[in-house]
């Protein structure tokens, strides 16, 4: 039986891949968040680098799935918990000694300034982010690249877009989804949006979970992958599906550029490549 340490186990993600795993009796996963309640076993900030060392050394994980992250516009945030936690993690995983797999969450954000006819983008793909998230998501990859030259066994997983219940509120859906209760409540008279012209890949949760599962237990280490399904679908696409998923009319959403939560450059279209990812699948 392997012993799985998953971080970031009260996020949406985080829940998905835990029931994953509990569907399987050859893992003992262990989950860890801020919050320290329901699926998470204990309390775990990543930010505090001798609770990392602390719970690296107690748990003895076979495998690690580091899922925490953040998605704030403020570099001091982002910079200590998507990049400075990452180091101390690849340390303490590193001062141990053990035979642990790493698997690191990156995402499509890292890739920046992308041209409509450069899709469906593979992962070797040159990096140049626009946003605080990106920037330090791909820090966070560049310190994976490092450490495995160290010798330590680590693959990345970069995600494009994520659709399912309890999504941040930082990310369209969870704000699309946040103001459809509002709605649905009579607490909002409009589902406010920005601009919706965008082309994006998403996933499901449970599909990413899977995937993630794949990438984390059969990917060749040093490498990165993308968790995706491949296929862009504009914003207003589904915008569409959401509405009519809960009876409500299009005529309810106002759609205004100053109402976009994405501040600098916004990249008309990125899907991705996932010929990789869907080779894993099928093992």
């Amino acid at each position: 039986m392997k012993t799985v340490l998953v971080t970031g186990a009260s996020g949406a993600l985080g829940r998905a891949v835990i029931a994953r795993l509990q569907g399987e009796a050859c893992y003992r996963v262990y989950g860890a968040s801020r919050q320290g309640a329901d699926v998470s076993g204990f309390q775990l900030d990543v930010r505090d680098r001798n609770q990392l060392v602390s719970a690296i050394n107690s748990v003895e994980a076979d495998l690690v799935l580091h899922l925490a992250a953040t998605f704030a516009n403020d570099f001091d945030e982002a910079y200590s918990i998507n990049v400075a936690a990452t180091r101390h993690l690849l340390e303490a995983v590193e001062e141990s000694a053990r035979q642990t797999r790493i698997l690191l969450v990156g995402s499509a954000a890292e890739y920046g300034v992308v041209r409509s006819e450069e899709n469906p983008i593979r992962e070797d793909r040159a990096l140049a982010p626009v946003s605080i998230y990106g920037l330090t998501k791909a820090w966070q990859t560049q310190l994976a690249g490092f450490y495995a030259n160290r010798g330590m066994d680590i693959v990345v997983a970069r995600i494009f877009n994520l659709d399912g219940p309890g999504l941040s509120e930082q990310l369209f859906i969870g704000r699309l989804q946040k103001q459809i209760e509002e709605v649905l409540a009579g607490r909002k008279s409009a589902i406010e949006l920005g601009p919706l012209s965008a082309i994006r890949d998403y996933i499901s949760t449970q599909e990413a979970a899977d995937q993630l599962i794949a990438i984390a237990t059969r990917a060749e280490a040093g490498k990165v992958y993308h968790v995706a399904s491949g296929v862009p679908v504009t914003m207003r696409t589904i915008l569409s599906r959401y509405l009519i998923r809960n009876g409500l009319q299009a005529s309810i959403v106002r759609e205004d550029a100053t109402l976009s939560n994405r501040s600098g450059y916004d990249v008309p279209a990125i899907y991705a490549n996932i010929a990789a990812t869907s080779q894993l699948m099928r093992k």
